[in-house]
């Protein structure tokens, strides 16, 4: 990882530096939180208008914190299809199929680095 840090305003430590990963969008406009809140997001991939997903790290949590980057997904898609339409749905889950194996890739490699 990158030995870049930020300095963000926490609710409960004031200021606070704290390396930050290269591949963070940073944390411009976020308001501040607890420190065991902090989270460090890449930006979100896209696919087929059904997934989004992103790096996601959060290295201070107290139950469990997260000292590698995992992957956060939300998947939407919530409807009925034709037997016709079928293979529509298929090529666009092998579209999410790959973004989401890029994506899983990039957490694996990073996890080497650390």
């Amino acid at each position: 990882m990158n030995a870049r840090t930020v300095t963000l305003e926490t609710l409960d430590r004031g200021l606070i530096t704290v390396p930050e990963p290269g591949w963070c969008k940073g944390h411009e406009g976020e308001p501040p939180q607890r420190y065991t809140d902090l989270t460090h997001n890449s930006v979100t991939v896209r696919a087929a208008g059904m997934l989004e997903a992103h790096l996601s790290q959060a290295p201070y949590l107290g139950v469990e914190p997260e000292p590698h980057p995992i992957v956060a997904v939300q998947l939407d898609c919530v409807e009925d299809f034709t037997a016709e339409d079928i293979p529509q749905l298929v090529e666009e889950l092998r579209s999410v199929e790959k973004v989401l194996s890029f994506v899983a890739a990039e957490a694996i490699r990073l996890r080497g680095e650390s």
